[in-house]
C-alpha cells in the first residue's frame, strides 16, 4: 500500500475524525488510529506511535474540557494516575526502543485482542451520568 503522503486524504480525515470521537470518549481512539497508520498506511509502528501521541494532545485537551463541564473529572485521582504513570512512560519508551518492530507489533496486537475480549465479555458498567451515582464529579 502507498504511504500516508499519497493516500486518499478523505479516508485519512474520516479515520482521524472517528479516532477523535472514540478517543474523546476514552475508549481507544488511539488504537484505531495506530491500526490505520500501521496496517493501511504502511507507517512503521514507532512512527505511528509518535503521530498518535501528537494527535492525542489536542483531542485529549478538548475532551478534558467537556468531561470537566459534565462533572466527569476526578482531579485528584487523575493527577495521582498521571504522576505514577510518568515512570511507566519512561519504562515503556525504554522497552519499546529495545524491541524489534515486529515483536512490538505482535505485543500490541495481543494487547488489543485482550482488551477486545475483556470488553466483549465484561459486565455492564454503571453510567456515571445517571442520577444517584455519587462516584463521579470534581473532587479537586
Amino acid at each position: 500500500m502507498a504511504p500516508l503522503q499519497s493516500m486518499n486524504w478523505f479516508l485519512s480525515s474520516i479515520i482521524a475524525f472517528a479516532s477523535a470521537i472514540i478517543a474523546s470518549m476514552g475508549i481507544g481512539g488511539g488504537a484505531v488510529l495506530l491500526l490505520f497508520l500501521t496496517v493501511f498506511s504502511d507507517i512503521p509502528l514507532a512512527t505511528a506511535q509518535g503521530t498518535n501521541l501528537l494527535f492525542f494532545l489536542p483531542v485529549g485537551a478538548v475532551a478534558l474540557l467537556f468531561h470537566k463541564k459534565s462533572g466527569l473529572l476526578q482531579v485528584k485521582k487523575g493527577a495521582a494516575c498521571g504522576l505514577w504513570g510518568l515512570p511507566g512512560v519512561f519504562l515503556g519508551v525504554w522497552i519499546a526502543s529495545r524491541l524489534e518492530s515486529t515483536i512490538l507489533s505482535k505485543l500490541f496486537a495481543l494487547f488489543l485482542f485482550y482488551l477486545g475480549l475483556k470488553t466483549l465479555f465484561s459486565k455492564n458498567v454503571k453510567n456515571p451520568r445517571k442520577k444517584g451515582n455519587t462516584s463521579s464529579g470534581d473532587d479537586s
